[in-house]
């Protein structure tokens, strides 16, 4: 038996539940879950099953890392750590809110070298798609000399990752966050400039020019007002809907300054793709970068903490410890 955040259908409730391990899938690699995290897409499934969550009895949670007890696949030996994220999970199969799990091999890798399973779920989906997005930023030839770069949802997951990146990569970053109270926790990260997301919704289509990338998770007016104060050929990743799918702005930024607008979607990432990610997280990151962007939990305290952060109060990485003491 083993314990999982499980939603039984769409009218129930989760709760932590024992669970036979005999219904896990049988032609998988079985992993005693060390550790997982709480990501907003995460919160949406806990608080409201559809529609991220595709199909009942689900358990939840999109990342989580762990030791691998077997693999039928053969491709990983027994005590070998590896991580897991996205490929739907917590969506359309089981996820990580669990203290074992049994995944499709090709959806794991190996935690990177100088990283532990902690730190790798420190990181996690958030960490992987901030990960991608200044790959993005850096492989258009954005560089520190280019000028200044935002990253929207400051405090956040994937915010708060992107911002020790690029500052590790020595970009002047502008931080933008809608909570005043976040400001000196920004300021620690070595964030230079710090806005409020406000400004940005009451932007003109096209608005003064203050940054040459960004890097944003809200979407919406938001995402719409990052346009209207791009520089000239800038470039800006979208990867998160906080704020909204929708997108308030015209072509004008597009074709006037020709702006560049990418799309990031970490869920269904190449592996090749995936192991460059973490490799700048692990080249990049280190314990106590880390520690300041993340809060351990234990696993019994989940469904307080999903309402705690579906409603933004609280501040970087939720990561939560999978099994007792």
């Amino acid at each position: 038996m083993f314990r999982a955040l499980l939603v039984n259908s769409e009218n129930d409730r989760p709760q932590i539940s024992e669970i036979s391990e005999d219904v896990l899938r049988q032609d998988g690699v079985l992993v005693k879950v060390e550790y997982s995290t709480l990501n907003y897409k995460d919160c949406l499934a806990i608080l409201h099953g559809k529609p991220i969550i595709r199909k009942y009895p689900m358990i939840t949670g999109i990342d989580f890392c762990g030791t691998v007890l077997k693999d039928s696949s053969s491709q990983f030996k027994r005590g070998s750590e590896v991580l897991m994220t996205g490929f739907g999970m917590g969506e359309k199969f089981w996820g990580g809110h669990s203290e074992l799990a049994s995944v499709d091999a090709s959806y794991l890798l190996k935690i990177p070298n100088g990283f532990t399973m902690k730190n790798a779920m420190q990181c996690g989906t958030a960490g992987l798609t901030a990960s991608m997005a200044v790959l993005k930023l850096r492989d258009f030839g954005l560089t520190p000399d280019s000028g200044k770069i935002l990253v929207t949802g400051a405090s956040g997951g994937v915010g708060t990752i992107s911002i020790l990146l690029l500052k590790k990569l020595g970009f002047h970053l502008i931080g933008a966050t809608s909570n005043k109270e976040n400001f000196e926790f920004l300021e620690n990260l070595g964030v230079q400039e710090i806005i409020e997301t406000s400004t940005l919704s009451s932007a003109k289509i096209l608005d003064q020019q203050k940054w040459i990338g960004a890097i944003d998770s809200l979407g919406s007016k938001a995402l719409a007002g990052v346009c209207a104060h791009t520089f000239v050929g800038g470039a800006i990743v979208a990867c998160g809907n906080a704020q909204g799918m929708d997108l308030p702005t015209s072509v004008a930024p597009f074709i006037l300054r020709g702006i560049n607008l990418f799309g990031l979607d970490s869920a269904y990432q190449k592996i090749a793709n995936r192991k460059r990610a973490w490799d700048l997280l692990a080249e990049c990151l280190t314990d106590n970068d880390l520690d300041n962007i993340s809060t351990e939990h234990q696993f019994k305290d989940i469904l307080d903490l999903a309402k705690r952060l579906f409603e933004n109060k609280v501040m970087g990485r939720i990561v939560l410890r999978m099994q007792d003491d």
